[in-house]
């Protein structure tokens, strides 16, 4: 494959406050004695972009929630977007951004410490994101959206192997994938008027002990890029993590929180300064005797691209067999807290001999986007980027679902770990969904074969 061109379309952004009350139910932490939030750090959203080209009229929103333990509230809030927006629901990503300070909004949690918010707070999510992807839609215009990527040390591995016990925490010796993708929206001025971020990280700065609602990181990264581009909205898409997260985490002041923000913030600010202008590209053009050879690369009109499309490719994963078992001398609500994620994920993984699996593949001009409910490792993103290179390629966990699981790696079922105890999804899963993306864009891939169904919208 040659040089990409951008992306010329009508794009359109909005932002809308879903912060809930102080005194809601809050806790997404076993360890966490406190079950409701005290005070607020910094506001939630709901972030939408807009994008009509090619005949297609899509939006993505972006929201500060941690995930969606229950599919009829995700469904009723995606499905309230897509009416509002005159949309099909496969012309809607609905994404978390994963925060585990801010809600995973549950109405079966109603009768918990907290929860007579929790009614009204899903009504305002509804109502908030609906309207932030009408508004993005209506004040869409002509722009170009270019892509580069970058890098930021943010994200460590986390799969951590202590005293001959696996644990969620920082091993240092072995390295993240540290690649953030940063698309860059233009108006035809060349002024920027948002910025698409994805980066692999769990948003854990902030652990059991913090008591503020708080977007996490995300929230100084996109204070960051607004003081920098004129209030320009930044649409964060949590990427493929399901192994990586902050080397300092489990914190309780949020200026650590506010630290890596700004430091992942950085590394974006540092890609869209070194981002050829728009319909451009560096390319060799010419080579000048000196004291060596000199090979010369210059910036050079490349095409731009209009070209969308997009599909829903419908996945049976395999079901892992094993049962989930639990250490006898948990404390009772640490073994409380992990029978209740347990019972979620499989009350949302159903009951049949296969996981049903929905991904989401999106085409936009050179950008190859997969969107899916799932925690996939990183593996998928390296693999997908190794195999389309050079088109960009944005792997969006979180999206389109409810009761999110992990996706490790085949390899990752050798040893024991959190994620592998807490998934349905059983060996090969992960390479499935590669498998399966690959082959509908008709690029060959080494896994095996595997026949999706794929829907065109």
């Amino acid at each position: 494959m040659g040089a990409t061109g951008d992306l010329h379309a009508l794009i359109g952004f909005a932002s809308r406050d879903i912060t809930p009350p102080a005194g809601t139910r809050w806790k997404l932490w076993g360890a966490s004695q406190a079950e409701t939030a005290v005070g607020v750090h910094r506001p939630l959203t709901a972030t939408a972009v807009a994008i009509n080209a090619d005949g297609h009229q899509l939006v993505v929103v972006s929201l500060d929630v941690c995930e969606w333990p229950d599919a009829d509230d995700e469904r009723a809030v995606r499905h309230g977007i897509a009416e509002r927006c005159q949309l099909t629901t496969d012309q809607v990503l609905l994404h978390s951004t994963h925060t585990h300070s801010g809600q995973a909004p549950c109405l079966r949690q109603v009768g918990l410490p907290g929860g007579e918010h929790l009614a009204e707070h899903l009504e305002l999510i509804g109502e908030q994101a609906a309207t932030a992807a009408v508004t993005a839609i209506a004040e869409a215009r002509p722009a170009i959206l270019t892509w580069d990527t970058g890098r930021s040390t943010l994200a460590a591995y986390r799969d951590e192997t202590r005293d001959g016990r696996a644990v969620v925490g920082r091993d240092p010796n072995i390295a993240a994938d540290d690649t953030v993708l940063v698309g860059r929206v233009s108006d035809e001025t060349g002024a920027v008027i948002g910025v698409l971020v994805s980066y692999a990280c769990h948003p854990t700065v902030l652990g059991w002990a913090n008591q503020l609602i708080s977007p996490d990181y995300v929230g100084a990264l996109r204070e960051l890029i607004a003081a920098h581009y004129a209030g320009a909205p930044t649409v964060f898409l949590q990427g493929a993590s399901g192994e990586l997260a902050p080397a300092r985490q489990y914190r309780s002041g949020v200026a650590d929180a506010d630290r890596a923000g700004r430091a992942l913030g950085h590394a974006v600010l540092a890609t869209l300064e070194l981002m050829p202008a728009p319909d451009q590209r560096l390319v060799p053009t010419s080579i000048v005797e000196s004291g060596a050879p000199l090979g010369v690369w210059d910036e050079q009109p490349t095409p731009p691209d209009n070209h969308i499309r997009v599909r829903r490719l419908d996945l049976r994963l395999p079901r892992k067999t094993e049962p989930l078992a639990l250490p006898a001398d948990l404390p009772e609500h640490v073994r409380a807290e992990r029978e209740a994620r347990a019972e979620l994920v499989g009350r949302n993984a159903g009951d049949q001999p296969e996981v049903p699996y929905p991904v989401w593949l999106w085409e936009l001009g050179a950008l190859v986007l997969v969107a899916h409910p799932g925690e996939a490792y990183s593996w998928l993103a390296r693999t997908l980027r190794q195999a389309l290179t050079p088109r960009p390629v944005l792997v969006a966990n979180l999206t389109n679902g409810a009761g999110a699981f992990y996706l490790p790696p085949r390899e990752a079922y050798a040893r024991p770990s959190y994620t592998v105890a807490q998934t349905p999804a059983g060996p090969g899963s992960l390479e499935l969904v590669a498998e399966a993306v690959l082959t509908a864009l008709g690029v060959t891939a080494t896994s095996p074969s595997l026949q999706p169904t794929i829907q065109e919208s």
